[in-house]
């Protein structure tokens, strides 16, 4: 248990702890522009644009939906990875990593990362990081889930759809 504490308190965590912080405060700041989008839509338009207003309404609801997800969950302790990971790493079955870059003309222009974690139950947890943390994250959290299986395939993926139980070392 000691050497598990000092894996969760490892500097890398703040790789992680920023990448869910910052996907908190992104899904906020969606949900309020899609918010008062939607409300400003409604209120302009509900007298002679009623279908404008309406439009305004729907636009306003998922925004609604991310403000209540943010409100019920405004910490990185309430995150489902950050759960996982301190609660019950023994969940995660297989872990990888995926790199986009956005390059027309052979010009980077961006680059992004997504860190895939595949749990035992069949759900699938992401977290979106910049590229340049991907191998950070992804060594760090070899050695805090040394049972889970690393790096994608075709054959893990089929593995883990057929029953996820057959993925990773011994539990």
């Amino acid at each position: 248990m000691h050497d598990h504490h000092n894996l969760l308190t490892h500097p890398a965590m703040l790789v992680i702890r920023d990448a869910i912080r910052r996907d908190l405060w992104l899904k906020l700041a969606v949900g309020l522009a899609l918010l008062a989008a939607g409300l400003g839509m409604a209120a302009v338009f509900y007298q002679k644009y009623n279908l404008l207003a309406v439009l305004g309404v729907g636009v306003a609801l998922p925004g609604a939906w991310f403000v209540r997800e943010y409100v019920r969950r405004p910490r990185v302790e309430d995150d489902a990875l950050w759960q996982v990971l301190h609660r019950a790493p023994k969940q995660v079955v297989w872990v990888y990593t995926q790199e986009e870059r956005l390059m027309p003309v052979g010009l980077l222009l961006a680059e992004r990362g997504t860190l895939f974690v595949m749990l035992l139950d069949g759900s699938e947890l992401t977290l979106a990081m910049p590229a340049r943390k991907l191998k950070l994250a992804s060594h760090y959290l070899h050695r805090l889930l040394p049972h889970a299986a690393f790096g994608f395939s075709v054959e893990r993926k089929q593995q883990f759809e057929q029953d996820p139980s057959l993925l990773g070392r011994e539990r």
